[in-house]
């Protein structure tokens, strides 16, 4: 074999390149790979969602029991929304600007939106309570295999004034 020859072989192998089944299999390789990851990201951005939405509902709770502390009962609730802003004590909005407030006392700055709202679908939390020492507060979690959900729900059951709730996905917090 003389170098002329090698360089040639070389050449040769050099220029060949992949060929279409190889370019084909990376290809499918590649979208496996992007399907497992995106599906991935989906769930962990849902499991974070559903975390917010937990700690939105407890420090409400929180709130709620200072108003408590202060009047003996919790405030009365309207189509899911607390009564309770502002002196004349007017339906909260939720994700609004308006204080839950009494008088000089701030029980909270603002009432939270669910973390999935939008600018054009507005998805709330609920609230529910008759004006006296129960009242329940409900998210829809996104994750419908949440251990918590159905401990939530079987914790505030009497306190759910009437409310209609969804066994899969509604995380309930209530006045213990």
């Amino acid at each position: 074999m003389t170098l002329s020859s090698t360089i040639y072989d070389l050449r040769s192998t050099i220029s060949r390149g992949f060929t279409l089944i190889e370019l084909l299999i990376v290809i499918a390789i590649i979208g496996i790979l992007t399907a497992i990851v995106s599906t991935n990201l989906v769930a962990a951005r849902a499991r974070a969602r559903d975390a917010r939405r937990k700690g939105d509902l407890q420090a409400i709770s929180q709130s709620l029991r200072l108003y408590y502390a202060d009047y003996q009962h919790f405030p009365s609730s309207n189509s899911g929304n607390i009564i309770g802003c502002g002196a004349l004590a007017t339906v909260c909005t939720w994700g609004g600007t308006a204080a839950f407030a009494i008088g000089t006392t701030t029980y909270m700055g603002h009432l939270p939106l669910d973390p999935s709202s939008t600018t054009t679908a507005s998805v709330t939390y609920f609230y529910t309570s008759a004006g006296g020492d129960k009242f329940a507060l409900v998210g829809a979690l996104e994750n419908a295999s949440d251990g918590d959900i159905a401990a939530s729900q079987a914790r505030c059951a009497n306190a759910l004034n009437g409310y209609t709730i969804v066994p899969e996905t509604d995380y309930v917090v209530c006045a213990e």
